[in-house]
Order: C-alpha cells, then sequence, then structure tokens
C-alpha cells in the first residue's frame, strides 16, 4: 500500500481487556459506532492469573475467589452483552476468551491476543472499561497522528475518580504519576510485541527492541492543551472495591463506597503521597444517578 494512503487512511484498533465490566462497558461503543475512519475493537475477556505482571498482588494478599468469576468469565452480564454486540457489528469487533473454566496466564497474554489480527500499520489504543474517552477525542488523537508521522506514541492525563463526584487533582502523585501513568496509544507496525502489560510497554522487534512509547511520543502537556484527557472512573461504585479489595489485595478498599476521603488518607498517609481531590457535578446529576455522562469541574477542593 502507498505510505501516504496508509499515513491518511490510519485506522483505528482499540482493545479492552475485561471481567465483569458493567455498567462502563456499555458506554465504549457508542462513541466508536459512527467514527469517521476504519475502527476495530479487540476485547479480550476472562479472568487473569496472578502470575507475571500481576504476581505482586499475591504478597498484598491478592486471590481469585470463585465469586469473582463464572467458570473464568464475568459473572455480571458482561458476557451476554459482548455477545450481543458482536452478533451485531462482527466486522468491528472480535471478543477472545479462553475456553470455559479456564484462566489467562496473567494479563501479558490478554493483550497479546489479538496482535496476531493487527494490519500492517495501526493506532492501537488500551480503553480499560472504566476509561471513558468521547468520539471527538478519538478523532483529533488520530488526526494528530496523522499530521505528525514521526509520532511513535501518547501519554495522558485522565479525571481520575475515587467517588461518584469526587476526583485527585493534585499532580505527580498517586493517578498523576508522568513516569509511568498514562500511556494510552501507540503506532503499531506488524512484529512489534507487548513487553509487559503493568506498566504497557510495546517494544519494536521479537527480541529487546526499542521501548515504542519512549522513542518520540506526545507528552502529557501536549494532549492536555488539546483537550485529550480522560476519565478514568477508577473506585466509583461498590463492586469494583470489592473486586480490588480481593484480587489485588487492596486493603480498605471496601471503605472507598462509604467514605472516600477518609479512605484515601489513610491509604496515601501509609504510603507518604499528598493529595488533592476536587469535589465535580454532572450538568445532569452525579455519575451513579445518571449513568456514564460527562461532568463539570470546579465546585470545592480540599487536600489530604
Amino acid at each position: 500500500m502507498n505510505s501516504t494512503l496508509l499515513k491518511t487512511s490510519l485506522p483505528v484498533h482499540f482493545f479492552t481487556i475485561v471481567l465483569n465490566g458493567e455498567p462502563f462497558i456499555r458506554y465504549h461503543l457508542d462513541a466508536f459506532r459512527d467514527l469517521p475512519f476504519p475502527w476495530h475493537w479487540h476485547v479480550i475477556e476472562g479472568i487473569a492469573s496472578l502470575a507475571h505482571d500481576t504476581a505482586w498482588s499475591v504478597i498484598l494478599g491478592g486471590k481469585i475467589d470463585d465469586s469473582l468469576h463464572r467458570q473464568g468469565r464475568s459473572n455480571d452480564g458482561t458476557t451476554e452483552y459482548l455477545d450481543e454486540i458482536v452478533s451485531l457489528y462482527p466486522q468491528n469487533i472480535t471478543v477472545y476468551r479462553k475456553p470455559a473454566g479456564a484462566f489467562w496466564d496473567g494479563k501479558l497474554e490478554m493483550v497479546s491476543a489479538p496482535l496476531k489480527n493487527l494490519p500492517e500499520e495501526c493506532l492501537l489504543w488500551q480503553i480499560d472499561a472504566d476509561e471513558l474517552w468521547s468520539r471527538e477525542q478519538f478523532i483529533k488523537l488520530r488526526q494528530l497522528f496523522i499530521s505528525h508521522s514521526e509520532k511513535t506514541a501518547a501519554w495522558f492525563r485522565c479525571h481520575y475518580f475515587v467517588g461518584p463526584e469526587l476526583i485527585i487533582s493534585s499532580r505527580n502523585t498517586y493517578g498523576h504519576n508522568p513516569e509511568n501513568e498514562w500511556q494510552r496509544v501507540w503506532r503499531y507496525r506488524k512484529g512489534m510485541h507487548w513487553a509487559s502489560h503493568e506498566p504497557p510497554r510495546l517494544q519494536e522487534g521479537n527480541g529487546n527492541g526499542r521501548d515504542v512509547g519512549i522513542i518520540n511520543p506526545f507528552l502529557h502537556y501536549e494532549m492536555e492543551k488539546n483537550g485529550l484527557i480522560f476519565q478514568h472512573f477508577a473506585y466509583v461504585i461498590p463492586k469494583q472495591l470489592i473486586f480490588k479489595q480481593a484480587y489485588y489485595g487492596y486493603r480498605n478498599a471496601r471503605d472507598y463506597a462509604l467514605d472516600a476521603p477518609t479512605a484515601l488518607l489513610k491509604l496515601h498517609e501509609s504510603w507518604h503521597c499528598h493529595l488533592t481531590l476536587l469535589i465535580c457535578r454532572s450538568t445532569k446529576g452525579s455519575f451513579c444517578k445518571d449513568g456514564l455522562s460527562g461532568v463539570g469541574f470546579g465546585m470545592s477542593e480540599g487536600s489530604f
């Protein structure tokens, strides 16, 4: 294919690893559906063994409880939803699963599963189930990569939610650590592979190639000035907290559901972190009331 044509027709391949992604998982298709360029969504569903990148959670007491899954897959309706949308959009959505009862061998195996189905060149965009972007953001970032063919990846800031109406606004701390947060988009070329998932590192070649994410990326401030900040609903609904306490061994995670500021204070004092929290309100009400709606900021702020 002509290189100029390839650049102007640059396809975008999104990928999401998910277990029990309701209600967030239902947001993404509406944002993808009418994109004015070729796109594909690779969804890798199921539970990952606490191995390799996630082995650290075992030390913290993390474990895979039977209540977290059904035969290695989701038990909250996510499986059924994915089956439904694949039947509606078979050309745009691929779901990857292990056989019933089997676990993925860590998250690195999960993110690697779609690589064999990627084209020679594309934008590879990681979207966790609880990370929300807009259609306009997808279009803008793709155009930036087309206009800057030298760029290899992109790093972002996010609105990191630790409650339905509470985000971390402090920089260079938990949720906003520029050393490893948040790399989400890469210019993929055939032969690249994942070296790790936590943090995500895409490498050239099959050996010890260069880290694509640090060759010549768009940096946080460049993305921010273009309005490319995503919403990360990390600690918003009780089932997220129950899962993270069990799977990752996060102590006191359940407390977020009852009193997020106090729980944060307890957790991050032990990490010697200083956080500033910003209360935000949706223009239509709270996240829990309205589901997946936009938010507006600026009501009140406090340090913890």
